[in-house]
């Protein structure tokens, strides 16, 4: 067997490798496509439900706020019964609305009796008494109170639980992708060097056959063994790393009953995964309405209902109350006299106020804070976005450029197979051919890798995430 034929046979082999991979996979390998991919995690990751879960968190904060507004009704009723008399009986009922303008209406119902009654108790007929009125808080809690401080910062947690179920939705669809892109890489890296060792076997098998003819040394059959030995040194490093991006990708492969459903499936080549669109323009806009800066707003929001509330603890607590008394007419239903009512007021203020003020000083204290903090959040969003256009134009000059050093490589290759077929080279530079292409080729899929993962970046610094809808 002449060389002339061996290296012809090891260049076609090296040449057709690649169409060889791509029309296997066009021939009908079942694939696991990207968007299917993230639909799917979307839909029946855990973390996914999770986020899903914040809904129904806010509307069950907004409605315990509410809470503080719902009607209290409540009864009292006493009697003491001695020495075979009554001394007394006593009913007193009552329904008490707070409203969100800052005044209770009240109503109520007494009925007394007994010989012992106390005469403040005292009713006059069978029929007792009605009243209804008002009170109102004229200082403090005028404009804030408790019940709408609380309201207002449960509507602020509500927007909050919202933020948050879109940041856990794009965290997930963040770690999805990149462990998506992790697993194209380790794949596509795999089928490189299975030819890369197919092709030192056929190499080293051939260079053999050809010492036996006489036609190598022994020397070039130990180069061509121990080049086919690192090789597979190499697979076995590929494969390690294939089986660990397959273990990650299945933690967010989840059918509806729960279990991961990879079955063997490859990934779509990486180059193909998304457009090769350029450095794009810097989205004021997206970053400012990012969730993380929404976040941090409402937070302030909720801290300025507190300090509008600790703000209103300086004044003093002055309560009026009026309720005129409804005396029964003669058919026992309640009728009103303007003459009949009831009134009062209470009145307290604490002198030094050391709480108060402490207090409301610890409120405007956290809001420099929240301010400071969503500040340099801001700040370190756009400086994020900035550096990622960078490395995403830097990333894509470096792909393009590896593309050409790669396809060069190709052609130095098969220009020393040539000359070495004309006796014009030696089996080491031959050898170094070949470890350039296959170094190049897996440099191209790391650098395509990281421009992916970099437009990733880009997406979720930016607030430009194309999220698809999660279909249950």
């Amino acid at each position: 067997m002449s060389r002339v034929v061996i290296y012809t046979g090891l260049l076609w082999i090296l040449i057709t490798s690649l169409q060889t991979r791509a029309w296997a996979q066009e021939a009908g390998e079942e694939r696991l496509y990207f968007e299917q991919y993230i639909q799917d995690v979307l839909a029946h990751h855990p973390l996914s439900a999770k986020a899903r879960l914040n809904a129904q968190k806010a509307a069950a904060t907004v409605r315990a706020a509410r809470g503080n507004f719902d009607p209290v009704v409540g009864a009292d009723f006493s009697q003491k019964h001695y020495d075979d008399k009554i001394y007394y009986r006593k009913l007193a009922s009552g329904l008490r609305i707070p409203t969100v303008a800052g005044f209770d209406l009240v109503a109520g119902y007494e009925k007394n009796s007994g010989y012992n009654l106390n005469p403040e108790n005292y009713i006059a007929g069978d029929d007792g008494l009605w009243n209804a009125g008002i009170e109102l808080n004229v200082l403090q809690g005028l404009l804030m109170d408790e019940g709408r401080t609380a309201l207002k910062q449960a509507k602020a947690y509500a927007a909050i639980a919202e933020q948050d179920q879109v940041l856990q939705t794009n965290d997930l669809y963040f770690s999805a992708a990149e462990a998506y892109f992790y697993w194209a890489n380790s794949h596509q890296s795999l089928e490189i060097v299975q030819e890369s060792v197919e092709l030192a076997e056929n190499y080293f098998e051939n260079t053999k056959t050809a010492y036996l003819n006489g036609e190598k040394t022994a020397m070039d059959t130990l180069e061509a063994f121990t080049v086919w030995q690192d090789r597979q040194n190499l697979l076995q490093s590929a494969q390690s790393s294939y089986v660990a991006t397959v273990r990650n990708l299945e933690n967010f492969l989840w059918d509806q009953d729960g279990n991961a459903y990879l079955q063997g499936r490859d990934p779509e080549q990486l180059e193909t995964l998304r457009e090769a669109a350029g450095v794009p323009e810097f989205p004021i806009d997206s970053v400012e309405q990012h969730p993380m800066l929404q976040k941090s707003r409402l937070d302030l929001s909720a801290l300025e209902a507190e300090r509008r509330m600790k703000q209103e603890k300086l004044l003093p607590k002055l309560k009026l109350k009026y309720m005129p008394l409804l005396t029964p007419d003669g058919e026992g239903l309640p009728g009103y006299n303007e003459n009949d009512y009831k009134w009062g007021f209470s009145f307290s203020f604490p002198l030094l106020l050391r709480g108060e003020r402490g207090n409301l000083q610890l409120s405007k204290i956290k809001i420099q804070e929240k301010q400071l903090e969503l500040e340099n959040k801001s700040l370190g969003l756009r400086n994020k976005v900035l550096n990622s256009q960078a490395q995403i134009g830097l990333l894509a000059n470096q792909v393009a450029n590896q593309r050409q050093n790669v396809e060069g490589y190709e052609r130095l290759l098969w220009a020393e197979s040539e000359k070495f077929n004309y006796g014009e080279s030696s089996v080491f530079l031959l050898n170094k051919r070949q470890e350039k292409f296959l170094e190049g080729q897996l440099k191209l899929i790391d650098l395509i890798t990281k421009w992916q993962l970099e437009k990733l970046k880009y997406g979720y610094f930016s607030n430009t995430l194309d999220i698809p809808e999660a279909t249950q």
